[in-house]
């Protein structure tokens, strides 16, 4: 095997430490399921012995090609013999961590996520270098950091790259439940201002534990922003309500006793007629959509009001046809026109 340092010899590199790995993986299959015959036959314990030596000398190989290629070396997983020699000590790792953590008093749904998504993690059935760094790093860090309360924990895990789901959901509920607590949309903004410049001052990370999935910081910030727009929306909304509220005790509407389409007719009529200027319409019905009601609208839209003046149906001229005939059979009743005729 030749390796090099190009970006196209990279690839190869890495092609060339997988093979290795799947050989290595091959032979303690070929170890571990030949077991019983090791037992049976006398000959066997050599030939286990020879097995054992090549697995130690496919190992020596890939760590020499580690120091030679560092980065393919970290993204290649570890070979299943390996993963056995180092498991138990890690295991002994995370459990004596866990118990120190636990003896600590941090806040126990924080505790158990931690402790499902390393035990997690230990059960993967492939680790890579860099993913088996990552946590005895995360656990050595906690460890020296002598953590007391779950601010200060939940900050090493997002300094480290944490991006496991449950951290997310947890982060999240954690932040809604300081929301809920304040009862104005500004102190809640504003909660969520000081929460975005505390994780800008606080260095991103590119590790992460789960590399399929997006980086913590990522998700944490955007998740913020989110959230800061639509109480800013809520807050506009509510800003708009008022507004509108004022706007209505302040505008005294009269009420006419005529349907919208009736009612935009009759200004038609009074255009058409000559009793109202037949200019600056759109400003015209906006003053009569702004001071008049109906019995069924409490605020009439002027665009509304304008359009129906024109796409009139049948029966609504029927109806105001009605109105204006009792107008006038007033006037003739009460001033006596209807003998009069005009000389």
């Amino acid at each position: 095997m030749v390796f090099g340092r190009t970006k196209l010899s990279r690839r190869c590199n890495l092609s060339q430490l997988r093979k290795l790995v799947n050989i290595s993986n091959t032979i303690y299959g070929y170890l571990f399921r030949l077991s019983p015959v090791w037992k049976r036959k006398a000959s066997s314990s050599s030939l286990r012995k020879v097995y054992l030596h090549l697995l130690v000398y496919i190992e020596k190989i890939i760590n020499i090609i580690g120091h030679i290629e560092p980065q393919a070396y970290s993204k290649i997983p570890l070979t299943r013999y390996r993963i056995s020699c180092m498991k138990m000590r890690v295991k002994e790792t995370v459990s004596r961590f866990l118990h120190i953590l636990y003896q600590s008093q941090i806040d126990q749904e924080l505790y158990h996520l931690l402790e499902r998504d390393l035990y997690l993690f230990l059960a993967n059935r492939e680790i890579t270098r860099a993913e088996m760094d990552y946590i005895i790093n995360l656990i050595k860090h906690i460890e020296i950091s002598s953590v007391t309360d779950k601010t200060q924990l939940m900050d090493i895990l997002y300094l480290h790259g944490f991006n496991a789901k449950d951290f997310f959901y947890f982060y999240s509920n954690e932040l809604n439940n300081r929301l809920k607590a304040v009862p104005n949309l500004h102190g809640q903004i504003q909660i969520i201002i000081d929460e975005q410049d505390r994780l800008n001052g606080l260095p991103g990370s590119k590790a992460r534990m789960f590399p399929y999935l997006a980086p913590i910081d990522g998700q944490l910030k955007n998740f913020l922003s989110k959230k800061e727009r639509h109480l800013t929306e809520i807050l506009n909304l509510r800003r708009a309500v008022i507004q509108d509220e004022q706007s209505m005790k302040s505008t005294s509407r009269q009420k006419i006793f005529l349907s919208v389409p009736q009612f935009s007719l009759l200004i038609r009529l009074f255009i058409e007629k000559g009793l109202l200027a037949n200019e600056n319409i759109g400003e015209l019905f906006t003053f009569f959509a702004t001071h008049f009601s109906t019995p069924q609208t409490q605020f009439i839209s002027a665009d509304s009001l304008r359009k129906k003046s024109t796409d009139v149906e049948f029966a609504t001229a029927q109806k105001l046809k009605g109105h204006l005939i009792e107008m006038l059979n007033w006037l003739n009743e009460n001033y006596n026109l209807s003998n009069y005729k005009k000389s």
